[in-house]
């Protein structure tokens, strides 16, 4: 016996509308647990975002900080000097690949079972957890990421 179903539609007027197949399923999964006690709980759904909307955000994150940095003299010098405070080679500009490479280790994220992802094979969540890291990291440095979905962070939730 299946134990629980998920059921997407639309909140208006102060219920919930679902399509005609959404409702049928609602109605035969509600009918095989005749008797039995139920929970039902209303959660604001967001679909995740497709590996290419994910590759666009930090595409843009990493050309807007290669922008700034370039606009504020930062160099490879001056952003590993402020990550790990060491000697390190001169006159670098920041590219790409390397703010690319240097995301993944100093913003890992792991799996259940404790090994690093890559954003290829991150969920949504995890890819925000590591866009939001980044911004934190490079924002005492002066370069301002900008949120690649204010609506949803600020609390707008209908945009």
């Amino acid at each position: 016996m299946q134990k629980s179903a998920k059921f997407i539609g639309i909140a208006k007027n102060g219920e919930q509308l679902l399509s005609p197949e959404q409702a049928e399923a609602k109605r035969q999964f509600l009918l095989s647990l005749e008797n039995k006690t139920v929970c039902d709980t209303i959660t604001l759904y967001y679909p995740s975002k497709t590996q290419k909307q994910l590759a666009t955000i930090f595409g843009l994150m990493i050309a807007e900080t290669i922008m700034q940095a370039n606009a504020l003299g930062i160099d490879v010098t001056d952003f590993l000097k402020f990550l790990v405070n060491d000697k390190i080679p001169k006159g670098q500009g920041l590219t790409k690949d390397f703010l690319h490479e240097l995301m993944y280790v100093i913003c890992p994220i792991r799996n259940e079972d404790g090994k690093r992802v890559t954003l290829s094979n991150m969920n949504t969540k995890q890819a925000a957890q590591l866009f939001e890291q980044f911004r934190n990291i490079v924002a005492p440095l002066g370069i301002v990421i900008p949120d690649p979905n204010p609506n949803l962070n600020r609390g707008n939730k209908n945009e």
